[in-house]
């Protein structure tokens, strides 16, 4: 337990930055009856007793709560559960009402005490999940808030603050009226709010001019308040550890580079993906897809506020699909580095588990902590797989690929928007995802990524030989002209099989010749038909991709089918009926022996 006072001029602002809702609802309960004691006896006004503050950790719940109390000079008592849990019956809930009445004796000062209850979800779990002593604090702890009604005239007054980030876990019996009145969200800070925050923690720091907070504010999504304070003290450090004993101290551009390579976000810690660093012009062709994109992706971030003045919302989910080899993981790569968004990597096989409900569970808590570090990218490849259409078969793996499925459309586009969201998708199998995806508000954009022609594969041979020392005998443009239908990964396999014929030849080479092209060339073919790429291109948003008269032969299949089932339950039927008409007239005949019996005896 801990009691803080401090002078009247102090304010909250000076010490935090942001929050400036949870900031306004500690300053209604703890000082506005305070200061309005005598407007709220006019009005018959009773104020609240109860707030609880929740959100992920590191974005200041306890540095409010302090602040806020500094400000009114009031009289502070910190519980967490390390000091309220006991061995002994009977100790725990003697402390709690220790607290209470230690509250109540300072009202007497004509100031508000404030109760703070840390981490609140381990004194108060839910019921489902309590042990014997868990059930004991909770009903004391419920006993003193409901008795916490009475205020003195002064506006001196005892109010309960609690914080947890796992809401959740709460039991639901704390979060009625008359106990936590009002629940206030404590979020990760937007960008102006992280602007405000590295100025706070910056201002006795030395600073190079060349340093722009507000980039650096912009380039730090989903960093919270203590991730930023981490961020400004390895920067300090950086500049303190390549400083001579003679200069100043000041932090530079390189610090804060370096800063960022060690901090991180923490929200998103163990769930990011650190993708390499890949830009759009590694990427060879396809410039019109790649124009696409970077209005889908970088436009939104970019130019938000012309999103705004326009009414528009975003787009909120990419699906790229097209043959195997054709750069469409290649671009998602390309489309989050240059958004610099945070980017998350969901594959099928981290989702099916042995577990029920495991798979589900690890794709809403990857929405969800996308939604704390937005702007942020989620992309699914082979999407298929995650997304299979539903219905046909009822195995195990058909039965969880359905629910995940419907776990994924509840998070794309449920009762939760998932703002600030990008779903990235690839597969070459298109025809296999479900519709319901592939409607607006889901799946808005659906690009088809096709081979290279003759252009684009001419710059993918020259960004995959650009580190290469070519002979003057070599031809690109010669080369892309024979590697008709071949796809990017099998360019790029061509260039890295050419060099390594050159090493195989003389391990000494340094130049590659157009005879070690040649000779992939000749035992290299391409992977796929001009059929199988009409194929792939003739899907579209509204049809869904079949070779032609699949309609004809599905159904003829299913008439086949539909015939063989009733042949071969025919004779069983038969044999059934059979035995049903034999049993009934053995009984019939059975009874009217009887009967003639009875009627001779008579």
């Amino acid at each position: 337990m801990k009691s803080s006072s401090s002078g009247a001029a102090w304010t909250a602002e000076s010490a935090i930055a942001g929050n400036a809702e949870a900031l306004q609802a500690l300053r209604e309960l703890i000082t506005y009856p305070l200061l309005y004691s005598r407007e709220s006896q006019i009005l018959g006004l009773k104020w609240p007793r109860g707030l609880l503050l929740y959100g992920p950790p590191g974005t200041g719940k306890t540095s409010l709560v302090r602040a806020t109390v500094r400000e009114c000079d009031a009289h502070l008592i910190v519980i967490s559960p390390h000091s309220v849990h006991r061995s002994h019956v009977g100790e725990s809930e003697k402390i709690l009402r220790e607290a209470f009445a230690e509250a109540n004796s300072h009202l007497t000062s004509g100031k508000p005490s404030v109760i703070f209850i840390d981490e609140i979800d381990a004194l108060c779990p839910r019921r489902d999940s309590r042990r014997e002593q868990d059930i004991r604090i909770a009903s004391q702890l419920f006993i003193l808030m409901d008795s916490n009604k009475s205020s003195s005239t002064s506006g001196s007054h005892v109010v309960v603050v609690a914080s947890t980030n796992r809401v959740d876990a709460i039991d639901p019996a704390l979060r009625r009226s008359g106990r936590f009145d009002v629940e206030v969200e404590v979020s990760t800070p937007n960008e102006e709010e992280r602007f405000q925050i590295l100025k706070l923690y910056t201002k006795r720091l030395h600073l190079d001019p060349n340093v722009d907070l507000q980039a650096i504010a912009a380039s730090c999504n989903g960093y919270v308040g203590a991730d930023l304070e981490a961020l400004c003290r390895e920067a300090a450090m950086s500049a303190l550890n390549k400083a001579s004993e003679d200069s100043q101290h000041i932090i530079t551009l390189d610090d804060w580079k370096h800063a960022r390579s060690v901090v991180g976000p923490s929200i998103t810690r163990g769930v990011t993906v650190e993708i390499p660093r890949v830009s759009w012009d590694d990427i060879g062709g396809l410039k019109d897809l790649k124009k696409k994109l970077q209005q889908a992706v970088e436009w939104p971030l970019k130019h938000s506020s012309a999103f705004l003045r326009m009414g528009v919302s975003p787009i909120r989910g990419i699906l790229l699909h097209g043959p195997p080899g054709c750069s469409k993981t290649t671009l998602a790569k390309a489309a989050a580095c240059a958004a610099k968004a945070s980017f998350f990597s969901l594959s099928g096989a981290e989702l099916y588990s042995m577990y029920v409900g495991e798979g589900e569970a690890l794709l809403r808590n990857m929405f969800r902590k996308a939604r704390l570090a937005a702007p942020s990218i989620i992309f699914f490849d082979e999407a298929d797989v995650v997304a299979a259409k539903r219905g046909g078969s009822s195995s195990g793996s058909t039965t969880v690929g359905e629910r995940l499925l419907s776990t994924l459309l509840t998070e794309m586009d449920g009762l939760e928007q998932a703002k600030g969201i990008l779903v990235l998708a690839a597969t070459n199998r298109p025809h296999a995802i479900d519709a319901a995806l592939l409607r607006p508000g889901r799946f808005d954009l659906v690009l088809y990524v096709p081979p290279p022609d003759l252009e684009a594969r001419h710059e993918i041979l020259s960004v995959h030989t650009r580190n290469m020392k070519l002979d003057d005998d070599v031809d690109l443009r010669e080369i892309a002209e024979e590697t008709e239908l071949f796809t990017g990964a099998e360019v790029e396999g061509l260039c890295r099989e050419a060099g390594i014929v050159a090493l195989r030849e003389d391990i000494s080479a340094s130049v590659v010749c157009n005879r070690h092209f040649q000779t992939v060339m000749r035992s290299l073919k391409p992977g796929l038909t001009q059929e199988e790429i009409n194929l792939y291109a003739s899907f579209s948003k509204h049809q869904f991709l079949r070779p032609a008269g699949a309609s004809e032969s599905s159904s003829k299949q299913k008439m086949k089918g539909n015939r063989s089932f009733l042949l071969s339950v025919a004779p069983v039927t038969f044999g059934i009926a059979s035995l049903i008409i034999f049993t009934g007239l053995s009984y019939i005949s059975s009874r009217y022996n009887e009967t003639g019996k009875e009627l001779s005896r008579t």
